[in-house]
């Protein structure tokens, strides 16, 4: 085969020329789709190998977790493809109620290869009771629904008179409407038990199929093999999942076919053991069906809330539209989200619960009255740990957190809040930075020192880092610990007639100027005490965790 051109996902499709909208991939996922299709046309077509090999049938799974973007991947890689392969692309989860996935894939052959063939698409008449053995009374309808014509003249329409025999002719002069009556339903329903039946109209299928094969190897502009996508499989019904797999095995088992089956299989594991038991072995049986297996990667949650996540409500301009403040303050959304993704990525949640979480915080943002202010990388760590481990929330928010441990001479020590938590992650992500973009000018020109004494305020505006686990000791738990001190905790002296706001003051004023890890916390603190984001109380988070917390994500529909 001729290698394919690399994708280029970077920006968004045209309609009015390449049929489908689809926005700029900003996950990456183009060079994946480069790759397999070099692999996957190879396997089904090479005319390197002998005459006998040079097709093949291949069927591929696709395998991702939600949230990888697997539907957009698979509709963008398949518009693609049609510059140069056959392409079908069939949605099955938007088919299952057809209860018939054989009806649901020759479908979307025929009217799809319809349109890209420069010959005709026809099913042979030999093959049409195949049609009526597998198609109950309620298939007709759903035939009707999505083929839009009525199911008898379906089978005429798909008939092609050339491979028929006079047998097929005789018996296709008797068929009518009258066929599937409730009379006769038991009877279309017993065929499908008759092996030799429903094994010839198999065989007639196949070969048709191998005489489309063969004439779009011959059609100019077009090569070979043909990829049918199969999207959603494990969205479906079980016992339609199954079959439809059965289906592609047995029916479709094609030399010159590539078949792409996108799933998260181990939700589809799942599906299987609904039908045969827990413990019946998901993933042999899987083999039976699949020549290998393509695993996306999981986006990064940075990457991924760009994608799903509501950007207009962390934007700065929408903010103070609404004259609302948000810490950690930032330049631009992706900011946010990328903090917000440092927290979700600590703590191991799942990509639907990522989603979930940012739901909640923008129900939460959208919410907040005129005036009012949030810490939206509280309630990040609030909402994991509420999905993660609820008991340990309900402790936390109500500040009865208590923890017992050894230390080195084996004597009882009380284990702080903050130290639970960092054992709670792993070690990559406590050293990981968030950001604070601050302006320090719009604070203060000049910091107390003593004495009534003061210093000009010389710091930089720019992003301030600090650690996650930085953040976890010195802001999220003296907010939800009482075994921790508040907001005083930088200074080790006091001083009668000084206000915490003075204290913290001088304490920037003793750092190195500059934009570092060393003066972020410092900076944090007063401006925790400056804007008053000392006033939000375990009261107020758990009331903004409790009420959006019944708001579920259910993915896009």
């Amino acid at each position: 085969m001729n290698k394919t051109e690399q994708f280029d996902w970077s920006r968004p499709t045209n309609p009015k020329t390449d049929g489908d909208y689809f926005p700029p991939d900003k996950l990456d996922r183009a060079k994946y789709a480069s790759f397999l299709t070099n692999v996957l046309a190879s396997e089904g077509f090479d005319e390197s190998r002998s005459p006998e090999f040079r097709k093949r049938n291949y069927v591929l799974n696709l395998n991702a977790e939600w949230g990888a973007g697997k539907t957009y991947f698979l509709k963008r890689w398949s518009q693609d493809l049609k510059k140069d392969f056959p392409v079908v692309y069939v949605d099955a989860w938007k088919q299952d109620y057809s209860d018939d996935p054989f009806l649901t894939v020759i479908a979307a052959i025929i009217s799809q290869l319809g349109m890209q063939a420069e010959f005709e698409i026809k099913v042979p008449k030999s093959a049409v009771s195949m049609f009526k053995a597998v198609a109950p009374v309620i298939a007709q309808g759903l035939a009707k629904k999505a083929l839009n014509a009525d199911f008898d003249e379906i089978c005429s329409l798909l008939a092609d008179d050339d491979l028929s025999n006079e047998e097929d002719k005789e018996s296709s002069a008797k068929q009518s409407s009258a066929d599937f009556s409730p009379a006769t339903k038991a009877l279309a329903e017993n065929l499908i038990k008759e092996h030799e039946i429903k094994n010839k109209s198999i065989e007639a299928i196949k070969n048709k199929l191998s005489v489309w094969v063969n004439k779009f190897e011959e059609q100019n502009g077009i090569q070979l093999p043909i990829f049918i996508f199969i999207d959603e499989l494990d969205r479906c019904r079980p016992n339609y999942a199954v079959e439809m797999l059965e289906t592609i095995k047995h029916i479709f088992d094609v030399k010159g076919i590539v078949f792409v089956v996108a799933t998260d299989t181990e939700q589809l594991q799942h599906t299987i053991k609904a039908i045969y038991g827990q413990g019946f072995s998901a993933q042999m049986y899987l083999g039976r069906f699949f020549n290998s297996r393509y695993s996306l990667k999981r986006p990064a949650l940075s990457d991924f809330l760009n994608v799903h996540a509501d950007r207009v409500k962390f934007d700065p301009e929408y903010l103070k539209s609404k004259n609302i403040q948000m810490l950690p303050q930032s330049e631009e959304a992706e900011t946010a989200f990328a903090n917000i993704s440092v927290v979700l990525d600590a703590f191991q949640v799942s990509a639907r619960t990522a989603i979930q979480i940012m739901e909640r915080i923008t129900a939460i943002i959208t919410n907040l009255p005129s005036g009012k202010k949030v810490d939206i990388l509280v309630l990040a760590t609030l909402f994991c740990i509420y999905e993660k481990d609820h008991s340990l929330y309900n402790e936390i928010i109500s500040g009865r957190f208590k923890r017992e441990g050894k230390n080195n001479k084996s004597q009882p020590r009380k284990i702080s809040l903050s130290e639970f938590l960092e054992g709670q992650i792993l070690d990559t992500y406590a050293s990981t930075e968030l950001l604070y973009f601050i302006e320090p000018e719009t604070y203060t020109t000049r910091f107390y020192t003593s004495n009534m004494s003061y210093q000009r305020n010389q710091y930089s505006k720019g992003n301030y880092p600090v650690s996650l686990s930085e953040f976890i000791k010195n802001i999220f738990c003296k907010i939800f610990n009482s075994f921790e001190s508040d907001f005083g905790f930088i200074y080790s002296d006091s001083e009668d007639g000084i206000s915490e706001l003075q204290k913290a003051e001088r304490e920037l004023a003793k750092l190195p100027y500059g934009i570092s890890q060393k003066v972020t916390i410092p900076w944090i603190n007063y401006i925790y005490i400056k804007e008053e984001y000392d006033q939000i109380t375990k009261e107020h988070y758990r009331d903004f965790i409790e009420l959006s917390s019944p708001l579920d994500y259910m993915g896009d529909s």
